[in-house]
């Protein structure tokens, strides 16, 4: 009788999975992180501090306007939901003229008050050069970018940065979560969205740099809880509880092979 040849059906062992899985992220070329919330935890008191310094600012410089810090919240606070970003929110949104130097001077203060050396970033920051010399690393924030800039350093991680786009790059009129503010420094630094991967404590943020194709990886802090949830479907790609190097090994160990 003929035989008939079994059915060749391509092995994929549970090795060969686990060697796929394991190269996760070796596409990419590009680490694009937020600063406050993600590379130190929001929880630590500077955010916080910061924010204190932003009411007292508009008591002191709006005395007419604001008569006590309470006031000054109540009025920054629906503003800040709708610029996204604090000086926006004074400008465009209570409608203030405000000298920009003195806020940022004023309301970020002197980070090596309550921040220190973050050894845990660090070394991931360390170990991903190492293996990749040509993956950019680059600064986004909402912040100026002086002040990001003394921040980074106090955090001991200003030296791993190809470059820090802040308020200043991103100019008076844009700020993330806009589609132009990530359009405007992905120009300047010269990357890819799809090669891109974003590490942002803010869900508003990422949804939009989902939107344009980049890999989202929320630091889980008292930012995600604020904003409350979202009601469009979006989910981040990972979710961390910190910028260490065990939790880029379990998202994205192509990072460091």
């Amino acid at each position: 009788p003929r035989q008939t040849r079994p059915l060749r059906v391509p092995e994929r062992t549970l090795l060969d999975r686990q060697v796929s899985m394991k190269t996760a992220g070796d596409d990419i070329d590009t680490l694009l992180f937020d600063l406050d919330g993600t590379l130190y935890a929001i929880e630590n008191g500077h955010e916080a501090a910061c924010r204190e310094r932003v009411f007292r600012f508009m008591v002191d410089e709006f005395p007419g306007e604001f008569p006590d810090v309470d006031a000054a919240e109540n009025a920054w606070r629906p503003q800040f939901r709708k610029y996204n970003q604090t000086l926006r929110a004074l400008r465009a949104g209570l409608g203030l003229t405000v000298d920009s130097d003195k806020y940022w001077e004023v309301t970020r203060g002197d980070p090596g008050e309550l921040l220190s050396v973050n050894t845990e970033a660090l070394k991931v920051l360390q170990a991903v050069t190492k293996k990749h010399p040509a993956l950019k690393k680059v600064i986004l924030t909402n912040c100026a970018e002086k002040q990001a800039k003394e921040c980074l350093k106090v955090l001991g991680l200003l030296d791993f940065f190809d470059a820090v786009y802040g308020a200043d790059t991103m100019g008076a009129e844009m700020c993330k979560p806009e589609l132009n503010a990530f359009d405007r420094i992905k120009n300047l630094a010269g990357f890819e969205y799809t090669k891109t991967v974003f590490f942002e404590d803010s869900v508003k943020n990422l949804a939009a740099a989902k939107e344009l194709g980049m890999t989202c990886v929320l630091i889980k802090s008292e930012t995600t809880r604020e904003e409350g949830t979202r009601d469009d479907g979006f989910a981040p790609d990972h979710v961390i509880d910190a910028v260490t190097l065990s939790e880029i090994e379990r998202i994205l160990p192509g990072l460091l092979l």
